[in-house]
């Protein structure tokens, strides 16, 4: 267990090292031993980090003083800093090439983009500032997509990453205006979508024919061809809250405002199942499986020493699963715990192979939706607390629910769902799988700890 500032602590990309930043301090640890590898002391307290892509690099950060200096494990005694001018910065995000990353300045002015090598700083200006993710990175062929807004309207421009050179400029005319955008995994086709109740529209745009092969729209609107759902008009997707692409692209989760979810095929562009978010687990859903958390006895600490290596396995209990239908879901009317304006849906993570999608609705922030989208069921997953995040395993179809408690929730496809204590007991919000696989970083207030995962 190792002390943390908030919740900063990372996996590297290949799963060697896991680095964790207390106060001013970065520490670089073997991820499989523990054992101490590097250890950087930054200039002011550490307020983000992120490693390179290629995992040889990090980049520190404190916003609030505009500061960032990028650390070498190859070469420990080579640092990179950046003191920021009056625009300050926002957020930060590595490029593909590990040689440059990309800063978003205070209230979304423009993107600056820093070449660690050559110290050169390319801008972007214009990208649409009423909207935090205004951009986003194609990693497989090193793109840089941007939303840019100009005279009332908005479009996309597509960079090479490369050589930062404008190679497309995509107007967009049938979008009442630009909230979202997302590449496919493969790179080759990037969704544009407006999230406006009433003129809510998805086009998906290939970079390999360099046109719009798809559109879907949420209402009603039988027009040119475009996908939309058949039944009455209160089952359509009302607006586009959210789009999540399937690990292998084939499929895209469209989330409206008002509980549903529609699953898009890329082949044919139409909808092939819907799930709606109800209040109710009726009497015909009998396929699906229901499981509430349970009480367990924590274990006595006291005489165990302050966690420094990774332990066993820790004991697992089944959770109580309930047969009887109906069954009423909790309702939250007033959700306390978070700053929106309209209840939504605010996790929707499909797993590795994008069979299961695990789904969590503001207006029941006690039940994890998680559907089976080869056999059309939904597995319903009950807390105490309210659910802050999850965590699926790589490759696999094992998710981790967390819920700012001492208990962790695991679910397994056709199995009955488990639970284990933490370590120390520390409360989780969330947590970060290593890319192998076999241990589980948790991250508690300021604290983390990391479990064994095995099979």
């Amino acid at each position: 267990m190792f002390r943390i500032n908030k919740d900063l602590c990372l996996f590297s990309p290949t799963g060697e090292f896991f680095a964790t930043a207390y106060q001013q301090e970065l520490s670089i640890k073997d991820s499989k031993t523990l054992d101490e590898y590097q250890t950087f002391t930054f200039t002011d307290t550490i307020e983000d980090f992120q490693w390179s892509p290629n995992g040889q690099l990090i980049l520190c950060a404190n916003s609030k003083k505009n500061i960032i200096e990028i650390y070498s494990l190859k070469l420990p005694n080579w640092n990179c800093k950046l003191t920021e001018g009056s625009a300050g910065f926002e957020k930060f995000t590595w490029t593909p090439n590990s040689k440059e990353f990309i800063l978003t300045s205070d209230f979304n002015v423009h993107l600056s983009i820093y070449n660690i090598h050559t110290r050169k700083n390319t801008q972007i200006w214009g990208i649409k500032s009423s909207i935090k993710k205004n951009y986003i990175i194609n990693n497989i062929n090193e793109k840089l997509a941007v939303i840019s807004s100009s005279d009332g309207k908005d479009f996309i421009e597509i960079y090479e990453i490369k050589n930062w050179q404008l190679t497309r400029k995509l107007m967009c005319d049938k979008l009442f205006g630009i909230d979202g955008v997302s590449w496919s995994p493969n790179g080759e086709l990037l969704a544009i979508w407006c999230s406006t109740i009433g003129k809510s529209r998805l086009l998906i745009y290939s970079t390999i024919t360099d046109t719009h092969i798809g559109a879907f729209t949420g209402e009603n609107n039988e027009k040119n061809n475009e996908m939309h759902f058949d039944d009455d008009d209160e089952k359509y997707v009302k607006g586009i809250d959210k789009i999540v692409w399937g690990s292998t692209g084939e499929l895209i989760a469209i989330a409206g405002y008002n509980e549903k979810i529609a699953i898009v095929n890329y082949i044919t562009w139409s909808v092939v199942l819907e799930f709606y978010c109800g209040p109710v687990i009726t009497e015909d859903n009998i396929l699906s499986k229901v499981f509430k958390e349970i009480d367990i006895k924590p274990r006595n600490w006291t005489n165990d020493e302050f966690l420094s290596t990774i332990p066993d396995r820790p004991l697992r209990y089944k959770l109580k699963e309930i047969y009887e239908r109906p069954i009423s879901l909790s309702i939250d009317l007033k959700p306390s715990n978070y700053n929106v304006s309209i209840a939504a849906i605010d996790i929707l993570e499909f797993n590795t192979s994008g069979k299961y999608l695990a789904m969590r609705h503001q207006l029941y922030p006690t039940v994890m939706f998680i559907w089976d989208l080869m056999e059309d069921t939904v597995d319903y997953v009950f807390t105490k607390n309210p659910i802050t995040g999850i965590c699926w395993k790589p490759n696999s179809g094992c998710l981790f629910i967390f819920s700012n408690s001492s208990v962790v929730i695991e679910w397994r496809p056709n199995e009955t769902a488990m639970c284990f204590e933490t370590p120390k007991s520390i409360k989780v919000l969330n947590a970060s799988c290593n890319p192998g696989g076999d241990t589980l970083a948790l991250h508690g207030y300021c604290k983390t700890s990391i479990i064994r995962i095995n099979e």
